[in-house]
This record gives structure tokens, C-alpha cells and sequence, in this order.
């Protein structure tokens, strides 16, 4: 390796820690909702040392109605770990994501290693997309599992191409350890089990038997380990299917998966996500050259033997989820495969170089560079649009934290808890209780209370945070009480302002007071 192939790699490395770390606290300015249940949850396993390590915790806390997602206990105790580590507050939101998406990063340089080959545009291009990749970049900051998840996947395939390039059974089984242990997040990691499958299939179709033996080794240890989750799920189906409907493996009819593709395509080529949290609506998740790439590199990949399919298949199976999914496109959804997209785009530029006549290659490398380097910058600017974009603060929990903040810095980590009105303290106090809430802590610290139905002379002698305008105005009975006020905050997206109240310790019941709220 060169001096200069050197210098270009630690500079992506250095580039791609940064932006992952910069501004960690505030872009986005708040935290993303199931973030907050998350982290509930995992706070929540205090109050229950008995349960099943291997066992499965509802999302959605007990008063939401409803539960969408089971998060397996083993990723719960790995946040409460985190947690201990971060002190709590957004420092632990944010790093149950930023920490795996270094390692992801890190992974997939060493994944970019095992496909270039040697090839220095393939190896250099690679870095460059993947430390600048807006879609890594904005999903690094509040995606949680799927981000988690990722980052084995992304280990798990660099030791399956290590494996298959070395033919060592031992780095096939180091391989299916990692696909085992990402199956206890996000569930489109279930369809990395495709991988090894497919593997095995074709070895013993063209009678490779130690091609075949390592899938088999491979698929053998990721099953072993994801055991204990199979097993919950086929002792709890309702759990299982409680995601999958929306994420994967069932599909309707065949023009819903002609629609997906149509939409999906216009994802990567025309505009972006609509949901803010997702990128920038108006921009495709990747730049369209880096795209066109991407597809030029994944039909050259599959089209030869060795790494450069196997990656293809890893990025095929996690867009297959994808397609086979309702609600349309969704660049969380398929997040897993953007590592190995973004190598494949490196590749589909050294696959035109490779096209060039030998005398105009090196203007051919030097073209193909230009245009990873012009992507790379523009990623940058977007991400950094992104993360001081007005529009996140709604996307993202910006009230919340706020409130949250006010309330740590007037009222400190005290045991009594802060009293919410459901409806017009704060969007979700779920939020707000899981900033407020730190390491250990068994208890709620945030607890909900529609002060509307309070009952004539009731009297609380703790925080309370309220929005005017609220229910508190409209309730007639709690239109007024005495309490000094501690803090004021508004909402830039019009709801209305909120504002903090200390009742005296000798208390005035809300009913009975004689000053207006507002």
C-alpha cells in the first residue's frame, strides 16, 4: 500500500469520527421516541431482576394502548449497560446509537478491505462514501437497534468474506456468531440468515463441499445463538408478528412489490424519505451518481465468484426486505444494506475504470475520484443542514428535551417525581421521563396525572409542568393556583407555550388558588 492510499485512509477514518461524534448532544436537537421507550424499558429491568435474560419486553410502555415491537431482554441489559457508562440524560440516547455506528464505520472499512482486493480506487472510494454517508450518518444518531444490528451484520459479513477468501471454517463460525447475536434487534436482521442459506445451497448445487461446510458452519452458529429467541417467538407468535407485518417476509399482491420497486427507485434516484427524521425529503438518500454506481457495482458483483457476490447478496437480501414490506419506501427499513452499498458503489466505479482503455485509466481513476469526493462534500453539507434544520426539532423530540432540561436544572435529581398533564404538558412524557431518568433508577421520575380530573381541594406539593392554553385552561375547576413560576418555554411549531410552576411547600390546592395560570 501506498503512502498516499495510507494518508487517504486515515483521513476517512478521521473525517467519519468526527462526523459521527460532532455536535453528539444536539444534532438532532432531541431524541427519537422509541429511543425513549427503549431506554425506559431498559431502566425498567431494575424493577424486575427476575426476568429471562433471553426473554422479550414490550416497546410501547403499559398506558400506550398498544405494542408494536418486542425488544429482546439481551439488547435491554446492553442499554442499561450503556446507561451506567453515559450517566443518563441524552448521553445515553444518543450513545445507544453513535457507539455502534463507530463500530459499524469501522466494520465496514474492513469490509471495503476484503472486497477491494488490493484495487486502491475500490479501497479509497469506499472509505470516502462510507465515513460522509448522510443516510449512515442521520440514522447514526437515533437508530437504535436497526444501528446495533447493522454493525454485526456489517462484522458478521467481513468475517464471512475473510472466511470464504482464506477457506477457514473458524472465521465461517465467527461469522455465524454474528449474525446470531444481531437477530436480538432489529428485525430485518432475520433476513441475514438468507445469506448463509443461499451459500450453502450453491455449494452443494456445483459439489464445493468445503464451500458448502462453511455455510454450514456459518448457518449452524447463527442459529445456536439466535436459539433462544426462536424458541421465544414460537412460544409467543403474537410477538413475532407483532414488527414483521410491516417489515418484511409477507407480502400481498404482485403490484404492491412493482409499486415498492417504483418507489424505492425514486428513494435512490429522484427525491428522499418523507418522514424528516429519515433525511432531507427533497434529497435522495444518496447522492443519484453514487446510486447509479451503487446498481452499475451490484449487477458487476453478482456476475462474478468470489467476495464480490457474496457482498452483493448481503446488500440484495436487506433491499429484498425492502421491496417485500407495506407502507412504501422507508430508508430506515433497509438501513442494514447501505454499508454494503455504499462498497458496491466503489466498485461500480473501478468496474468503468476497468472498462477504459489502459491509456486513459489513470484520467478514468482521477474522474471516478472527483465524483466520490463532490458526493462526499455535498452528504457532509446535507447532514449538517440536517442536523440544525427547524424541521428536526418536531421530528425529533426538541420540546421535550427542553422541558426535560428545565426540569433537571430546577429541580435536580430528586426523588419526588415531576407531575405532567398528559395532553398538554409535553407531546410524550415518556420522552421526557427517559431524559430526566438516569442509571439505576427503579422508578418512574416522570409520571402522568390529567390534572383536569383532579378532585375538588386536592393538593400537590410537587412540580408541575403544564402548557397554557391547555387542559388546565379549559378545565374550569384548575383555571387557577398559586405557585411561582420557574421557568418559561415556547414551541416553534405552534403549540402553545409551556410553563413551570414550584408550589410552596405549605401548598395551595390547584382548585382553591387565587391567581391565574397564566
Amino acid at each position: 500500500m501506498s503512502t498516499a492510499t495510507r494518508l487517504c485512509l486515515l483521513a476517512a477514518v478521521a473525517v467519519g469520527l468526527f462526523l459521527r461524534l460532532v455536535h453528539f448532544r444536539d444534532w438532532p436537537p432531541g431524541p427519537w421516541i422509541d429511543e425513549a421507550y427503549a431506554v425506559n424499558a431498559a431502566r425498567a429491568l431494575t424493577k424486575a431482576p427476575a426476568a429471562p435474560f433471553f426473554g422479550l419486553t414490550p416497546l410501547e410502555p403499559p398506558d400506550a394502548g398498544f405494542v408494536n415491537f418486542y425488544v429482546p431482554n439481551p439488547y435491554l441489559y446492553a442499554t442499561k449497560l450503556v446507561d451506567r457508562l453515559a450517566g443518563g440524560g441524552i448521553a445515553t440516547l444518543r450513545a445507544a446509537s453513535i457507539l455502534p455506528s463507530v463500530v459499524l464505520f469501522l466494520g465496514a472499512l474492513g469490509l471495503a478491505w476484503e472486497a477491494s482486493r488490493g484495487r486502491r480506487v475500490v479501497l479509497v472510494s469506499s472509505a470516502a462514501l462510507l465515513a460522509t454517508s448522510m443516510w449512515l450518518l442521520t440514522t447514526g444518531r437515533w437508530g437504535w437497534h436497526a444501528v446495533s444490528s447493522s454493525a454485526l451484520l456489517v462484522l458478521s459479513a467481513w468475517a464471512a468474506l475473510a472466511a470464504e477468501r482464506r477457506g477457514s471454517n473458524l472465521l465461517a463460525a465467527l461469522a455465524g456468531l454474528l449474525l446470531g447475536a444481531a437477530q436480538y434487534g432489529y428485525p430485518a436482521a432475520r433476513l441475514g440468515f438468507l445469506v448463509p442459506i443461499v451459500l450453502f445451497v450453491v455449494g452443494a448445487v456445483r459439489k464445493e463441499k468445503r464451500a458448502a461446510v462453511r455455510a454450514a458452519a456459518f448457518a449452524g452458529v447463527a442459529l445456536v445463538v439466535s436459539a433462544p429467541l426462536v424458541v421465544e417467538l414460537f412460544r409467543h407468535p403474537e410477538r413475532s408478528l407483532a414488527r414483521e407485518r410491516e417489515l418484511a417476509i409477507v407480502r400481498e399482491e404482485p403490484a404492491a412489490l412493482a409499486r415498492n420497486a417504483v418507489s424505492y427507485a425514486a428513494l435512490f434516484f429522484v427525491r428522499g424519505d418523507e418522514n424528516e427524521r429519515h433525511g432531507d425529503p427533497a434529497r435522495p438518500i444518496v447522492p443519484a451518481p453514487v446510486a447509479g454506481l451503487a446498481v452499475l457495482g451490484l449487477g458487476a458483483a453478482l456476475a462474478r465468484p468470489g467476495v464480490e457476490r457474496t457482498l452483493a447478496l448481503w446488500a440484495s437480501v436487506f433491499l429484498l426486505g425492502g421491496l417485500l414490506s407495506r407502507g412504501g419506501a422507508n430508508a430506515y427499513r433497509i438501513s442494514p444494506a447501505a454499508p454494503f452499498l455504499l462498497v458496491l458503489a466503489a466498485l461500480g466505479g473501478a468496474f468503468l475504470v476497468e472498462k477504459i482503455s489502459p491509456e486513459r485509466r489513470r484520467l478514468g481513476t482521477v474522474l471516478v475520484l472527483a465524483l466520490v469526493a463532490v458526493s462526499a462534500v455535498s452528504d457532509v453539507t446535507a447532514f449538517a443542514s440536517w442536523g440544525k434544520s427547524p424541521r428536526t426539532w418536531g421530528a425529533f423530540g426538541g420540546p421535550e428535551r427542553e422541558l426535560a432540561d428545565a426540569l433537571v436544572e430546577e429541580g435536580g435529581r430528586k426523588e419526588a417525581p415531576f407531575v405532567l398533564d398528559p395532553q398538554s404538558g409535553a407531546r410524550n412524557y415518556h420522552v421526557v421521563e427517559a431524559l430526566v431518568g438516569g442509571p439505576g433508577d427503579a422508578g418512574r421520575r416522570v409520571s402522568a396525572l390529567d390534572l383536569s380530573r383532579l378532585p375538588e381541594g386536592s393538593r400537590l406539593r410537587r412540580e408541575i409542568l403544564y402548557a397554557d392554553g391547555g387542559v388546565l385552561e379549559r378545565s374550569g375547576r384548575l383555571a387557577a393556583f398559586s405557585g411561582r413560576v420557574v421557568r418559561r418555554g415556547g414551541d416553534p411549531w405552534g403549540a402553545p407555550a409551556w410553563v413551570l410552576y414550584r408550589l410552596p411547600a405549605t401548598g395551595t390546592g390547584p382548585a382553591s388558588a387565587a391567581s391565574s395560570a397564566r
